[in-house]
């Protein structure tokens, strides 16, 4: 299987480590983030993955190099930074299977990548995105047939309908981590930086189908100090079990 692991941020909001650090090697539990994504997809089964890189990518393409994976693992280096959908779209000539995960290397997750992977597969729609119900900043819009349809921004309170939602609907919140046909390609955006999601409407709008993927699972955004922490604290528990 392949997999994108998407680590071209600036980690802005961790902050002063974060100067000097590209956010995906950030320590957590004396490993880097991107570390803990890159174990993940090899225990998983994934064994093709693609990195990009943009702020102090000499540092991550440093980290690959002198660190022995059991996987082929390509960094991309984005000259600008492309966002989520820019980012993906510009690795998608290292993806030779139909179906390919993306995950976020910000992200700590139990979620299971081999049942997703079998679930995408059952159903084939263009996109399969974890989805969990909590409360975030911007939420996505799930209708009674687990089809993404729009978004919610609860700051703006606002919403954007990209197809009408079978009632009732659902609220949920997007986890970082998906499955993505490679048909996406057909809807890239004329812009360079782009959202994923910003994709997923103009998908949505064409009626292709994008579904919700929801499981009990631990799910953390490592993106703060007070966040890094509680994912610490989860993976000592983890593993003193």
């Amino acid at each position: 299987m392949q997999g994108m692991i998407l680590a071209a941020g600036y980690g802005t909001r961790l902050a002063p480590l974060t100067d000097n650090c590209p956010k995906a090697l950030i320590l957590l539990n004396g490993k880097p983030l991107l570390w803990h994504v890159i174990e993940k997809f090899i225990n998983s089964g994934i064994n093709e993955i693609v990195i990009n890189a943009h702020f102090l990518s000499e540092q991550v393409i440093e980290f690959i190099h002198s660190t022995q994976f059991k996987a082929e693992i390509k960094v991309v280096v984005e000259k600008d930074i492309l966002g989520t959908g820019g980012g993906i779209f510009n690795m998608l000539d290292h993806i030779s299977e139909d179906d390919f995960f993306v995950y976020n290397t910000d992200v700590v997750s139990s979620a299971n990548l081999a049942n997703l992977m079998v679930h995408h597969k059952k159903h084939s729609p263009l996109a399969t995105m974890v989805m969990q119900n909590r409360e975030t900043f911007n939420q996505v819009i799930i209708d009674r047939e687990n089809k993404f349809c729009g978004l919610k921004y609860i700051k703006k309170n606002s919403e954007i309908i990209a197809r009408e939602p079978l009632l009732p609907f659902r609220i949920l919140a997007f986890c970082g981590i998906h499955v993505i046909n490679k048909r996406i390609k057909e809807y890239k955006s004329a812009e360079n930086e782009f959202s994923i999601i910003k994709t997923y409407l103009e998908a949505a709008k064409n009626n292709e189908n994008i579904l919700s993927y929801e499981r009990e699972f631990y799910w953390k955004d490592v993106g703060t100090f007070e966040k890094l922490k509680e994912a610490e604290d989860y993976l000592n528990k983890k593993r003193d079990v």
